[in-house]
């Protein structure tokens, strides 16, 4: 759009040139100018005028004070810049002028009226050259142009671009100053409608129920008008009313005309009828379809009749057989005789919306779900009443023993057994037949006696296990278990036998029958130690004993050293088997032994018992007490490490064993053991003992 730019800095540079050499006129009133500053006023007249040049080129700027209000290039061919601008001149305006090489003076011509539809490039203000207002913008030619937009004070308020395809609208307000260049034509300003001339709704007639809603949508057009508001009227409120957003609400049945009015200009308008009609029972809902009632009961169906807002909600109610059953107005359906009939509910402003309840009349009654029942004196069992017909009133059911020494009864059919014998429950209901059901409470059978499902267990501190308890025989009427702890400081139980170990100590736990039989279970929760890196002395920093010794995480150096050197331990103690050391050590710790640990922040150091096994790993272990005595087959699954056997002093086998032939041990030892042999296992996880 602004072709021209590059040529009005040529212009300027060679104007200040012009301004350095003290180039000036001074004619007054000139209807042509050369090169040379003019002022309006003195040299040129007030008014709107056209500057033109008819050959070759000049450039031209126009202040106003500080601001350049137009800077051009004008060409009289108009094959790259126009060869007119036009603008509005004020006193004291300078206009500068550079003619070009063989160019003619530029003619200064007074326009008395802009022709809005051939508006040349130029300076203009609105409200004296152009009426204030909207407008259309359009190219005359095939080329656009640039429009900046200032306000009273010359600061830009906006810049729009016309395209030569395309019309652009924009609103102009007094005051306002306006500076249009980029083209070589003229553009056209087609001011546009601003006055309603007609309304358009979005429905063109209505029709609604009573109490129902539709809302309109008028349109002023064109759509150029500054007032599109509209305000709405009904010609009978009582029969519809609108409000100021064109929402309709229908009020009875009848006709109304709802009109739109434009609020700038009264004279518009537009009216739709609307036609209201009364809203008619569309469904019929009844609380029951089936009906089963005693004789001489009355029992109320409602009628629920929609849409909700229908004129006439009343319902005719008949029935099939009035022997067996009546119904009145209100749906009170009343048992006359055993038997069948059919209700019939039917909206009376549509006889087409119907629905039915069958109704079947029977005497009232009450069963009972059994008619014996056998019970053990202290024990309990529950008799369900059922009353007949399913609706009947008054269902509630009173019970009655006949013997209430041998069995009881409550208010909800719970009998307890109390003593050997027979009794006879009564159910009885109002209006109804009682029921009966034969109890036999027979003698209580005692426990003989209590198991339990372990009779030993090792629990780590801060852990728990539920001992179960198994009374014989299996009948036994009274199956409650009371259980006890011996010392609660080491274990407690509670009720239901969970068990949970709290210092290191034995708790003998003992489960109870009612009549006094007992089980017990030796609980053991072991001694835990934990140790960092560093030098510790047994019998000062850990009590003397036999330890199961583990880390749970890193691998380190751990040294046990004794004055006899008959425990000694070096291993590397891992948390995971990873081939370069043990995950566990046993051995027996005495006072005066020094224990060393080297990077590890924690090992655990658990007292256990000897338990006797065919799997041994790192560590020192005794037959006798760790394994039977025997012909062993030694062996291990995986690594490598030794295998020391002492028999008193002698020295029964010292062996590298490993799990695969690599030069360096050997894959088995068979030897025999005997009760007091001293194994001494180092850097292996798992030595297996097959018995020979």
């Amino acid at each position: 759009m602004k072709k021209n730019i590059w040529i009005k800095v040529v212009f300027i540079t060679t104007l200040l040139l012009s301004f350095a050499l003290g180039n000036s006129a001074d004619a007054a009133n000139q209807s042509s100018i050369g090169d040379g500053t003019y002022t309006v006023g003195q040299d040129i007249s007030v008014e709107l005028s056209k500057l033109s040049i008819s050959k070759g080129a000049a450039d031209i700027s126009i202040k106003r004070g500080d601001i350049e209000l137009l800077s051009e290039t004008l060409d009289g061919t108009q094959h790259y810049s126009p060869n007119q601008v036009t603008a509005s001149l004020e006193n004291g305006d300078k206009i500068e002028v550079l003619l070009h090489d063989g160019a003619a003076n530029i003619s200064v011509q007074e326009i008395p009226e802009l022709d809005l539809t051939q508006i040349p490039g130029g300076f203009y203000e609105i409200g004296v050259d152009i009426p204030e207002g909207t407008y259309t913008i359009k190219s005359n030619n095939d080329e656009g142009a640039s429009i900046d937009i200032l306000d009273s004070q010359y600061n830009k308020k906006d810049s729009i671009d016309v395209d030569f395809a395309e019309a652009v609208d924009q609103e102009f307000s007094k005051g306002d100053k306006i500076y249009l260049y980029g083209l070589t034509g003229t553009v056209n300003f087609e001011e546009e409608i601003v006055v309603p001339q007609s309304i358009s709704l979005n429905k063109s007639s209505l029709s609604l129920k009573v109490n129902k809603t539709a809302s309109l949508t008028a349109t002023v057009q064109p759509s150029t008008a500054e007032n599109k508001e509209v305000s709405w009227s009904s010609s009978d409120p009582k029969i519809a009313t609108v409000d100021q957003k064109g929402n309709v609400k229908a009020l009875k049945a009848g006709k109304a005309t709802i009109t739109a009015t434009a609020k700038g200009d009264d004279s518009v308008k537009k009216s739709i009828p609307v036609t209201v009609t009364k809203v008619i029972p569309t469904e019929l809902k009844l609380s029951k379809s089936t009906l089963n009632i005693a004789i001489k009961q009355t029992y109320k169906v409602n009628a629920t009749v929609t849409p909700a807002d229908a004129a006439n909600k009343s319902v005719v109610w008949k029935s099939s057989n009035a022997k067996v059953a009546t119904v009145d107005s209100k749906g009170n359906i009343k048992g006359i005789a055993s038997g069948s009939a059919t209700i019939t509910a039917t909206t009376k402003d549509n006889p087409k919306v119907s629905k039915k309840v069958a109704v079947k009349v029977s005497p009232k009654t009450v069963k009972l779900d059994k008619t014996s029942l056998s019970l053990i004196a202290g024990k309990t069992a529950t008799l369900k009443a059922t009353v007949s017909p399913s609706d009947s009133t008054d269902k509630g059911v009173t019970w009655k023993s006949s013997n209430t020494k041998i069995a009881t009864v409550n208010s909800k059919g719970k009998v307890t057994g109390k003593t050997k014998g027979t009794a006879t429950i009564t159910a009885t209901a109002k209006g109804a037949k009682s029921a009966q059901a034969k109890v036999t409470i027979k003698a209580p059978i005692a426990a003989k006696s209590i198991k339990l499902n372990k009779k030993s267990a090792t629990l780590n501190k801060g852990k728990s296990l539920t001992l179960t308890a198994t009374i014989s025989p299996k009948n036994t009427t009274n199956k409650t278990v009371t259980w006890k702890s011996s010392n609660t400081k080491v274990a407690t139980v509670n009720s239901k036998g969970k068990v949970t170990a709290k210092g290191a100590g034995t708790a003998t736990i003992t489960a109870k029958t009612s009549n006094g039989k007992t089980a017990t279970a030796t609980i053991t929760v072991p001694y835990v130690k934990n140790l960092s890196a560093g030098t510790w002395k047994a019998g000062t920093d850990i009590p003397a004993g036999r330890y199961l010794i583990t880390t749970k995480s890193g691998s380190g150096n751990l040294v046990i050293t004794m004055k006899s050197y008959d425990r000694f331990v070096n291993e590397i103690l891992s948390s995971k088997d990873d081939g370069f050391g043990v995950t566990r050590v046993a051995t027996d710790i005495k006072a005066g032994d020094k224990i060393e640990i080297m990077g590890l922040n924690s090992v655990q150091f658990t007292r256990v018992k000897n338990v006797k096994s065919n799997t041994l790993h790192a560590g020192y272990w005794t037959v006798g007490k760790d394994i039977s005595p025997g012909k062993y087959k030694i062996t291990t699954p995986s690594g490598n490490g030794n295998l020391i056997v002492h028999r008193g002093s002698r020295l029964l086998v010292n062996e590298i064993l490993t799990s695969k032939s690599d030069g360096f041990g050997v894959r088995s030892v068979t030897t025999t053991l005997k009760s007091g042999d001293k194994i001494q296992i180092s850097s292996l996880n798992k030595v297996n003992f097959t018995k020979k």
